[in-house]
């Protein structure tokens, strides 16, 4: 193995953005760029077997940045070796390791045996709390009670791998007060706080379309079945419609889909992005989330923002750059209608979102915090 770098790093994430564009996966290739433009030497460890083709022709590929790939396993706890022997090719200084699952586990064991520094950061208000997979278990059913009792254990010894890693990883990032406040409770460790990033390009502007967007993942915290259930409320007006994009709508195959919903399925990040500047509105239905990129996408896209309870840190209580509605949906049915009708003001929303952006969630100030806090 070659001699650690000082100025290097590894980003250690179950999937990259050059096959999974979720908004982890986009916030971490952000920093991967940033700091390879400030000569760092950058690496990643993902679970790229079976996508390497895919992974070689996608845009965000960079040459500059050196790949190393896992297997995932059924039996997800065991995922910790095939992380670990990935790792065992590296050699960086800092691990900066997102979304966690048997790789957090991994990333600290593999950083106290070299005498690296692990930078362990929350990609969602979940990863704060205790018993997170086990909670999560209950979520899922099960063809048969032996899958059913090996899942939980799996699960288990998970939550126990994990919560090992939190409290022992060197510095811990976290995107709210909230997060700090419940890992800190939980883990005994003080986080620090660093907000999402954006990069903005140039973009086209669009002609607004009336079209209410939903954007998530297959993980069940997101709910994307709700989304099914406010369309359905709406299927008597003929002038709107209802998207969904992403892995999510594998979740929703069991539903009634009503007329006014089209299931778009994954789209590239760049496809998306167009639906974003399309779109009237955006709404999210998570239980929990750190900051959603979907809330960031919207503001610059200037798509109004209607979260059905994640708020992280009051966001839109403080800064009135979108809608929360306390996890009502009768609620937030009774708003999109007036935005419809256009009896809701939506302007002052949109722009203050605009400017909360442009305040908030800078790369290079969010980069040199980072720097500030590990060196």
């Amino acid at each position: 193995m070659a001699d650690h770098v000082p100025h290097s790093i590894c980003f250690v994430i179950p999937n990259f953005v050059t096959f999974s564009t979720g908004g982890a996966e986009i916030q971490v290739h952000y920093l991967s760029q940033a700091f390879l433009e400030r000569g760092w030497r950058v690496e990643v460890v993902c679970a790229g077997v079976g996508h390497e083709k895919e992974i070689v022709e996608s845009p965000f590929y960079n040459r500059q940045i050196t790949y190393h790939y896992y297997q995932k396993k059924k039996i997800r706890s065991l995922e910790f070796f095939s992380v670990l022997k990935s790792l065992k090719k590296t050699s960086s200084r800092y691990y900066y390791q997102r979304t966690d699952f048997a790789l957090t586990a991994a990333t600290l064991w593999f950083c106290k045996f070299k005498k690296q520094k692990m930078i362990y950061a929350l990609a969602s208000d979940s990863d704060a709390q205790r018993g997170k997979y086990l909670t999560l278990f209950k979520e899922y059913s099960y063809s048969s009670q032996y899958k059913k009792n090996i899942r939980k254990l799996d699960f288990l010894l998970l939550d126990k791998m994990i919560e090992c890693a939190k409290r022992n990883s060197d510095y811990v990032i976290c995107q709210s007060k909230q997060q700090v406040i419940d890992f800190k409770k939980n883990f005994n460790k003080t986080g620090e706080i660093i907000s999402n990033s954006f990069v903005g390009e140039a973009k086209t502007e669009v002609q607004k379309e009336n079209v209410v967007l939903w954007v998530g993942n297959n993980n069940p915290v997101k709910r994307p079945w709700l989304f099914v259930q406010l369309a359905a409320m709406f299927a008597h007006i003929p002038d709107w419609r209802f998207v969904m994009i992403g892995s999510a709508c594998e979740l929703i195959q069991e539903f009634d889909i009503p007329d006014n919903l089209d299931v778009v399925g994954a789209l590239s990040y760049d496809e998306t992005n167009q639906w974003f500047l399309k779109s009237k509105v955006c709404v999210n239905t998570s239980i929990k989330e750190g900051l959603p990129n979907t809330f960031i996408l919207s503001w610059w896209c200037k798509t109004l923002v209607m979260s059905l309870e994640v708020n992280p840190d009051g966001i839109f209580n403080n800064h009135k750059n979108g809608y929360c509605f306390d996890n009502d949906l009768k609620d937030l049915s009774i708003a999109l209608n007036k935005v419809m009708d256009r009896s809701l003001d939506t302007e002052s929303a949109i722009k203050n979102g605009e400017e909360h952006l442009k305040q908030h969630f800078n790369l290079d100030k969010n980069i040199n915090k980072l720097l500030k806090i590990i060196s």
